[in-house]
């Protein structure tokens, strides 16, 4: 009867448990208007961590993530930022040195997210816990370099536990104790970011939307390319993009749960079913070209037209049947952006007119 009775004190100590939550803010040293209808597309780097409490730059990032939506940006995933910062062999834990104009390229972002935990810590003391977490952030426009918002903050949170009497102390300890857990760091980096986010310049919504075209998604077992719909698209023009075969619209419509040309609409993501995918630009030569006629590829650093036109066509100078298979997608023959996903043609017709190199 008594270890019942424990167990139920506990679980309604658990159930009662109250935090206080410090009223600050975050402290701006530089908060500059964006400029007009061109920071659409941030990045989330990789944090950098100061304090002792291992993987807490990795909470906040992710709390960030979670949250930036909110200010109208299209917030690239994190996976992606990271791979394509791989690729480019930059080494995150000293991004600080890189230029700025060089890493926004490299993930494909107009602006970039930069922090750092300067302190998490856990503290308990018995009948009282508390738990700190300090970073230092700043935005910065990667094409200017210019800094658009920097700010500094510490969030604490206290367990709300002052025994009145010697009784009530084995329940202030438990409560105490919870304030230390896991979850209660996660809640305070979600009110650091609430917090530094409500400072945040948002992003100008008369500004175009600029989301990448094609990407390529994991869920752990499966890799598939996807399409955002662009104004004036229908399924057999996308199906002319992807496979050279307009007729295989009606593929399109069955793997994307019936879509159809008058529910089509600009900014959808369709799946696009049974398309190779090249991890290496190498791999080009085990595909089945009598299968398929097209394929697609992630851009790695170093990567130009010309070259891929080299490995692909085994002559540069046909870089542009390359190039008219991703008119819309290619803003700047010259500069392909690292993890791009691009349409490469496996063949080409005999009466193809070709341009000079780049």
């Amino acid at each position: 009867m008594i270890k019942y009775l424990f167990v139920s004190v506990i679980l309604f100590t658990i159930a009662s448990c109250n935090y206080l939550q410090e009223q600050s803010t975050p402290h701006i040293s530089t908060r500059r208007t964006a400029d007009r209808n061109k920071i659409s597309t941030v990045a989330i780097l990789p944090f950098k961590n100061k304090s002792e409490k291992k993987g807490s730059e990795e909470v906040l990032r992710k709390c960030f993530f979670t949250n930036l939506s909110i200010k109208g940006y299209d917030v690239l995933r994190l996976e992606e930022i990271d791979e394509r910062l791989n690729l480019a062999a930059i080494n995150a834990s000293n991004l600080e040195k890189e230029d700025v104009y060089k890493v926004g390229r490299i993930v494909k972002a107009d602006a970039l997210i930069y922090g750092t935990v300067t302190k998490c810590c856990k503290r308990f003391y018995g009948v009282y816990s508390q738990v700190v977490l300090g970073a230092e952030m700043k935005m910065v426009d990667a094409r200017s370099s210019r800094v658009i918002w920097q700010a500094v903050h510490t969030e604490k949170t206290h367990s709300d536990a002052i025994p009145v009497s010697p009784f009530s102390i084995p329940e202030a300890v438990i409560e105490s104790s919870i304030n230390v857990r896991e979850k209660v760091i996660a809640d305070t980096a979600d009110r650091l970011v609430k917090k530094f986010l409500a400072t945040i310049p948002g992003k100008d919504f008369h500004s175009p939307i600029n989301a990448t075209a094609i990407t390529v998604k994991s869920d752990g077992t499966s890799t598939e390319v996807y399409y955002r719909v662009q104004n004036g698209d229908t399924l057999p023009g996308i199906s002319e993009k992807f496979y050279d075969d307009a007729s295989k619209a009606e593929e399109l419509r069955k793997a994307n749960n019936d879509v159809s040309d008058d529910t089509l609409k600009a900014g959808q993501e369709l799946v696009i079913p049974d398309m190779p995918i090249l991890n290496d630009i190498e791999e080009i030569y085990q595909i089945d070209r009598n299968k398929y006629k097209k394929t697609v590829y992630r851009v790695k650093w170093g990567d130009n037209l010309y070259e891929i036109a080299s490995r692909v066509f085994q002559d540069g100078k046909r870089w542009t049947v390359i190039f008219d298979a991703n008119k819309r997608e290619i803003k700047d023959i010259n500069d392909l952006p690292v993890g791009q996903v691009i349409i490469i043609p496996l063949t080409i017709s005999e009466t193809d007119q070709f341009k000079g190199g780049i």
